[in-house]
């Protein structure tokens, strides 16, 4: 048998700014989530509709988690609280955060579509940035320009916010900007000349307290397009982020902020050349190196420590070119473990794959390649004088 649902009364919609409150402890349970608290009243806003929930601290516990599941208001804890009667304080920075995105929203989504034709699917507030899906796949950076100041513009107006609940017979004679997710009473949720809207969030009193709107770019998202934007305090802070970081590049690279690009092309530029540059001189290096090599009895063994074996594979390939008869064994020994490149030149016969088949017989590893050129390695507690007698035994001449 289901037990009924303990009714909360919603003090988040009587007042937004509503930070601290006695309540009573109805209910205390847990679930696969933890433990949870069911409250006569609450300040706390549950997560819904795009806004994220609200947190803070009931005594003890830290409200980690706000969820409306069957009708029940559940505030996830730290850790179980009993019945009783307990203090409860709102993160405020968070809430209030969280308003100024909420309204912030309403507001871009109505210039959006009334002045632009650009409708929103679904808003997401997450902890860095905040986002609008729009129907559209484009979207051009005069209009984005466009749309931002017009939402300042609006902003610095002080046009109120009000919020007041319908019944459905009421809503019928409004017009709406989508129709509601709900049913039974509505809230609505109206920027006085800008938008009317069914909307649970919670939101300032005045379109003025929005801060201020910050339109950060687009991507294409779900078939559609993702626009995101940041407002009030949080759009402070990004640009004050911004700002730091544009002041460490301008000392890094020694140029104004309107020439930093510039400055950063000139840098990539010059790296690209002096990689190029170095490319070039690494290979004129091996090309000396793979000279100087100077096999004995027709067999080159050198071991080059913890050398990487991109590079011995292209010497192996300039010492077989210089020394068209010999058969050399390169290899990276280094603490427990082996990488090995046989290689031969075009006028011998021997197949390297079968000398490398061998050698690995001497460790946990394994290789492959050409005849004429074979890689591997593995793990291996041998000196590295075993495999250079293995490679002595099979292809020295003497």
């Amino acid at each position: 048998m289901k037990r009924s649902a303990h009714m909360t009364k919603k003090l988040y919609y009587e007042d937004p700014y509503l930070k601290e409150i006695t309540v009573q402890v109805a209910e205390s349970s847990a679930n696969e989530r933890g433990p949870y608290v069911v409250l006569n009243e609450t300040c706390f806003y549950p997560e819904g509709g795009g806004q994220p929930a609200d947190q803070g601290v009931i005594g003890t516990a830290a409200v980690l988690d706000v969820q409306n599941q069957d009708g029940e208001i559940r505030h996830y804890l730290d850790r179980q609280l009993d019945p009783g009667e307990y203090k409860a304080t709102l993160d405020w920075q968070r809430r209030w955060d969280h308003m100024q995105q909420h309204a912030g929203q309403h507001l871009l989504s109505a210039l959006l579509e009334d002045r632009h034709g650009y409708q929103t699917t679904s808003f997401h507030l997450g902890q860095e940035r905040v986002s609008i899906d729009l129907h559209q796949a484009a979207i051009d950076r005069k209009t984005l320009q466009q749309v931002e100041l017009e939402a300042n513009r609006i902003i610095s107006q002080h046009l109120p916010i009000r919020k007041r609940f319908v019944n459905e017979q009421q809503l019928g004679q409004l017009a709406l900007r989508k129709p509601p997710a709900v049913t039974g009473d509505i809230r609505l949720v109206e920027i006085e000349g800008i938008d009317l809207n069914a909307c649970g969030g919670t939101h300032p009193d005045n379109a003025a307290e929005i801060g201020l709107m910050k339109i950060l770019g687009t991507e294409k998202a779900k078939g559609g397009m993702r626009l995101y934007f940041l407002c009030g305090e949080r759009a402070l802070e990004h640009f004050g982020k911004v700002s730091d970081v544009s002041d460490a590049l301008i000392g890094k690279l020694n140029a104004p902020l309107p020439e930093l690009v510039q400055a950063a092309d000139a840098l990539l530029s010059e790296k690209i050349a002096a990689d190029k540059e170095i490319a070039e001189l690494k290979k004129q290096l091996l090309s000396a190196e793979a000279k100087a090599l100077t096999p004995e009895e027709g067999v080159a063994i050198r071991n080059f420590g913890d050398r990487p074996v991109k590079e011995l594979q292209q010497l192996a390939r300039l010492a077989t070119e210089e020394y068209p008869s010999v058969c050399l064994l390169f290899a990276a020994h280094a603490e427990g473990s082996i990488r090995l490149v046989c290689a031969r030149g075009n006028e011998s016969s021997a197949d390297m794959r079968e000398t490398l088949k061998r050698l690995l017989q001497e460790t946990d590893g394994k290789g492959g390649g050409t005849p004429a050129l074979a890689q591997g390695g593995g793990h291996t507690e041998k000196p590295f004088e075993r495999f250079q007698e293995i490679f002595n035994e099979l292809h020295a001449n003497g």
